[in-house]
């Protein structure tokens, strides 16, 4: 009750929602977690600073538990994983759709499909719709590769997600879409504007 009652008088708008009071607790409680419970340098007065400096963290965490995970296979590593699971769960992809959907440059995607091609885990076909591109699909090699490390990557996800409840996990997986939302059409759209230009146009 104290706390609807401090959200009311903290608002001057008369059309309050359950949504708004929802984002009111979470700003007043996580907020006094984190100030309470530091385990890493914060800035309280530049919250951007913090998210981008945790995001790098939870990669490097990631990446290193990937690597670990995919030690038994001879032949893939994370990226090669992404690509083999991207074509394998959607059927057959053109090699911009799947360089896309690995939010990778185009130069570096070029090299990864090129390696996968040449390990025969992808095979790539002419696309009858446009004879300038490509299309790819998996070989019963990059199946089988893709299959066996797939019970470590399961382990993998149990790792990073942590210790976090059901809803937490739920709340961060909901941030996550919600900035993955905003940063793609970016990736896709922007490669040649400059970060000021995004800024500008974004914000």
């Amino acid at each position: 009750i104290s706390n609807l009652e401090d959200f009311e008088s903290d608002k001057n708008s008369k059309q309050l929602k359950m949504q708004d009071f929802v984002v009111f607790l979470n700003q007043k409680y996580l907020n006094n977690l984190v100030s309470s419970q530091p385990s890493i340098n914060v800035n309280a007065k530049n919250e951007e600073n913090n998210i981008g400096q945790l995001v790098a963290f939870m990669y490097r965490y990631a990446k290193g538990y990937i690597k670990k995970a995919l030690e038994a296979s001879t032949l893939l590593t994370l990226d090669d994983f992404g690509y083999l699971a991207a074509v394998w769960q959607e059927g057959d992809l053109t090699k911009t759709q799947v360089i896309e959907k690995n939010i990778h440059e185009k130069n570096t995607g070029m090299e990864i499909i090129k390696r996968l091609i040449a390990n025969n885990l992808l095979e790539q076909y002419d696309d009858l719709q446009d004879k300038r591109s490509k299309r790819l699909k998996i070989t019963p090699l990059g199946q089988a590769e893709l299959f066996k490390s797939f019970d470590g990557m399961l382990k993998v996800s149990q790792i990073i997600a942590g210790k976090l409840s059901s809803t937490e996990q739920i709340q961060l997986f909901y941030l996550l879409s919600k900035l993955h939302d905003f940063h793609n059409p970016i990736f896709l759209n922007e490669k040649e504007t400059s970060i000021d230009k995004i800024l500008e146009k974004y914000f």
